[in-house]
This record gives C-alpha cells, sequence and structure tokens, in this order.
C-alpha cells in the first residue's frame, strides 16, 4: 500500500459513512451536490474521487447518516482571524472541561473564514448524542467569550449539509497560499502543518469515553438539599423558631464567648450553639457539657428559668440537633479568589478541573476552623454538571493521588435503610504564586452557580485573552 492510498483508508476510517450523496466544490467557489437516488447518471463517492481530493486536483465534501456519525465538527464560521482563534482556543477549553483531551481534537483551516474543530470516534455514535457533546461545548465556549462572538459556530456534519474534507483546495479563496485546508498546530499559534504524515498518525477518541461523558451531560440535574434551602430551622420550643441563615462559624463563636447579651435570647443562642458544636463536630457528649458549663456562667438578668430547668433544654436541644444532624449549612455568598488560586487548581489534570474547582469553591463558603468542610456527592454533581457516578468516581482519584483528603462518615441504620453523613473534605494543594497577583469578588449563594461562577473568574482574572496561555502562566509559577 503506497502513501496516497494509506491517507485513503484514514480518510474512509475518520470520515465516510454516506457515499450515495456528496458535495463536490467547482473552481468559482460555488458547489454541486451529487445523489445517486436522485439522478441515475450520478456515481457513488468513490476511493477514486478521494484520492483526487488528496492530490488537491478536486475538492469533494461530504454528509452522515440521519441516525449515526463517526465525528463531530465544530464549524467556526468567523471571518477575522485573531477573533476566530480565540473561539477555536474557547472551544478547547470547553471540551477539556468536558472531558475531552486537547491531544483528540484536531483543527483544520476552512481555507477562507475560519476554523473546523473535529473530533474523530473509534466507533458511530446516535447523531442525537452527537448533538448533546455539540451543544454542552459551544454552550460553554459562549460562556467563556462572554457571548461575544463576530460569527458562528455550526454542527457538521448534518445529514442535509455537506462538509467539506480538509487537505484539498477552498477555490473560494484565489490566494493560493492560503486556500488549501491544512491542519494546524493550535498550541503552536495555528500553524499549519503541512504533512501527510500528520494526518495517518491521528487515532480517534474511545468510544467508550465520548458514550461515558454523553450520559453525564443527558442525566437530568439531581436536586441538592442546599438549593433547596439555604437555612435550616429547628423548632427550640411550642412558641420559639431560630434562623441560621445570618451566622457564620466566626459569629457562633463570639456568640459562645461573649454568652448572652439581652433577655428572651437564651433557647435561640443554646440552639444555635448545639448547631456549632455539631458543625466543629464536637460528640454529643461533650457538646452537652460545654452548654451545661457555659449556661451556668450566664448573666442572670437575661433568662428567668431556674438553671435545672435550662440543663433539661440543653439536653432535649442537643438531642435534636444530633438526631438531625443540623449543621451551619448557609456558608457565605461573598468569596474572593485569586489568580495564584485560579492557577493552583488548574495545575491538575484537566479531567478534574471541575471537580476540584467545585471543591474549593465549597470550602471558600463552608469551610471551618480547620479548614475542612461537608459536601455530598449530589452536591458535587450539581455544582460540576456530570453525574453522581462520575462526581464518586473523581473524588476516589483525587483521594488516590492525595490532593483532596476524606474523611468518610460511618454508615447507620435509619429503620432498614443504610444512611450516613456526607463526607469531609480537605484540600491538600500544591498552592502556586501568580506573577501579578489580582483577586476579585464574586456571589455564591447555591452549588448550582459554581459553574457560572468558574466562567466570570476566567474573564476577569485572565483578561486580555491571558487564559489562552496558561499553559505558560502554570510553567512560571511551577518554576517559582
Amino acid at each position: 500500500m503506497n502513501d496516497i492510498d494509506q491517507v485513503i483508508e484514514k480518510m474512509k476510517q475518520l470520515f465516510i459513512t454516506v457515499r450515495y450523496k456528496y458535495i463536490k466544490l467547482n473552481e468559482d467557489g460555488s458547489y454541486h451536490t451529487f445523489n445517486i437516488y436522485n439522478n441515475d447518471k450520478h456515481v457513488r463517492l468513490n476511493d477514486g474521487f478521494l484520492k483526487s481530493h488528496i492530490l488537491q486536483q478536486s475538492t469533494y465534501g461530504i454528509f452522515c447518516r440521519k441516525t449515526h456519525t463517526k465525528f463531530v465538527t465544530f464549524d467556526v464560521d468567523v471571518p477575522v482571524i485573531p477573533e476566530a482563534k480565540k473561539v477555536v482556543l474557547a472551544l478547547y477549553e470547553s471540551l477539556n472541561t468536558l472531558g475531552i483531551p486537547s491531544d483528540k481534537i484536531f483543527t483544520s483551516w476552512s481555507g477562507t473564514k475560519g476554523y473546523h474543530v473535529d473530533i474523530y470516534f473509534s466507533e458511530e455514535i446516535p447523531y442525537n448524542s452527537m448533538k448533546v457533546l455539540f451543544n454542552a461545548a459551544v454552550s460553554t465556549a459562549y460562556n467563556l467569550l462572554d457571548g461575544k462572538i463576530n460569527g458562528k459556530i455550526e454542527l457538521r456534519p448534518t445529514p442535509t449539509q455537506g462538509l467539506k474534507l480538509p487537505l484539498s483546495i477552498n477555490y473560494k479563496n484565489k490566494d493560493k497560499r492560503i486556500n488549501i485546508c491544512w491542519y494546524v498546530d493550535v498550541q503552536n499559534n495555528f500553524t499549519t502543518i503541512q504533512s501527510l504524515d500528520y494526518f495517518l498518525n491521528i487515532e480517534p477518541i474511545c468510544v467508550d469515553i465520548v458514550n461515558d461523558l454523553i450520559s453525564d451531560l443527558q442525566e437530568d440535574e439531581e436536586e441538592s438539599p442546599i438549593s433547596k434551602s439555604d437555612t435550616k430551622k429547628i423548632e427550640g420550643n411550642a412558641n420559639a423558631n431560630f434562623d441560621l441563615s445570618e451566622e457564620t462559624l466566626k459569629s457562633l463563636a463570639d456568640l459562645y464567648e461573649n454568652g448572652l447579651r439581652k433577655p428572651s435570647t437564651r433557647n435561640e443562642v443554646t440552639c444555635k450553639l448545639a448547631v456549632y458544636f455539631n458543625t466543629l463536630r464536637e460528640n454529643k457528649h461533650d457538646c452537652e457539657q460545654k452548654l451545661r458549663i457555659w449556661m451556668k456562667g450566664q448573666n442572670r438578668a437575661f433568662y428567668k428559668t431556674p438553671l435545672e430547668e435550662c440543663y433539661k433544654e440543653i439536653t432535649r436541644i442537643v438531642n435534636l440537633v444530633y438526631k438531625k444532624n443540623v449543621v451551619l449549612t448557609k456558608g457565605v455568598t461573598k468569596i474572593v479568589i485569586s489568580r495564584s488560586e485560579m492557577l493552583t487548581l488548574y495545575q491538575y489534570p484537566k479531567k478534574f478541573h471541575k471537580t476540584i474547582f467545585t471543591l474549593f469553591i465549597h470550602l471558600k463558603r463552608f469551610a471551618d476552623l480547620n479548614n475542612e468542610f461537608f459536601m455530598t456527592y449530589e452536591q458535587i454533581a450539581l455544582a460540576a454538571k456530570c453525574s453522581v457516578k462520575t462526581a464518586i468516581n473523581h473524588i476516589k482519584l483525587l483521594e488516590q493521588d492525595n490532593i483532596i483528603r476524606v474523611t468518610r462518615s460511618p454508615i447507620y441504620l435509619r429503620g432498614n435503610k443504610p444512611e450516613s453523613h456526607p463526607n469531609i473534605y480537605e484540600l491538600n494543594l500544591n498552592w502556586l504564586n501568580a506573577d501579578k497577583e489580582v483577586s476579585i469578588s464574586v456571589g455564591a449563594d447555591n452549588v448550582k452557580s459554581y459553574h457560572d461562577i468558574r466562567i466570570k473568574l476566567i474573564l476577569e482574572l485572565f483578561p486580555n485573552n491571558e487564559w489562552w496561555n496558561i499553559g505558560e502562566l502554570l510553567n512560571k509559577a511551577l518554576e517559582k
């Protein structure tokens, strides 16, 4: 088999599923559609046509089947080349975030205005599944670009719209120096790769990986306890409730240290302090003993109930708080994040970025005095926009790599059903320092917002397209 035959075979492997219908570009830039079922004089797309395409004697385009495809193309139709490059880089970042590594993304020059960003699958996948991947990637890319695209990103292939194959001439462009649709090296300023060897070395991504990530995208969003209500209330007595929505660990520590400061607050403060000690993971016995000692030292001017009755109330409140595992869950709603922190998170493998970022934001909102925090798998999945299965797997792998530390709560029986409290996490990150430090404040009032926060941070902490050189920024930080 000679080199051209190998390239033909590769072209067939990566692209061709439909032969009865195809397009051919005319030298004036227009194209003609051939379909053997519509015209009996037409012939099928054959290897001879592909050979003439590869030899740049003709230019052909293809369609896919209605039900399945073996690749997806993000057709970046943006006339201004610097802007088109920015869109391509945003797509790479988006796809990396979804779980597609850069070495499985292949980009070619369209020949006139923009680029074709391709992902090839080791086996065909359902066409509708491919659209799920396309839509998710484009949505994130648009967010990264702040919705500003002077052009469009179109889905290819389709059963009705032809896609021009790479490696041949785009006759719409009369400048012969730049009208061949070579692949480009995106990481090297989009330098053209004028080599068929590069094309021959392309390896599709494993279809199992693609199906898993598409399955994650298709799963319905799971409602998290924190998104239902950020405020937990528990009844202190028949006619009194208390609200934790404005409290923090610091405010409760101050409350414990300073004690009662006004009348008719004993029951409410006792409840809050019971939650405080449970949040700090004091055992129930120690919590009750501390509250008894604390109660004995309070100013009698602020309560009238006999001390023995107060002790009974403490026992009842502590039992209720610990039985329901009521903890301080509101967290802060404004957090400050720096360039150095973002670089720190992004030094780790790309497939973990969303999960690590989710844990980091939750740390900022809910960490106790030991920098530990609770988080359920459902919350991680909701924030990272992945399945619970993926969240569990990521936590396991991050723990194995000593990037996080996990304390798992013991399983207990509620009736006949096994249950446990959420895991406790501590981040064990290799903290980096950026060359120029910048910090911004962002709002974070529920786990659903974490994904949008990440986009905002990228845009504001790394302005003027700095994020697209994240590799260089990381290398500088790691060298320090």
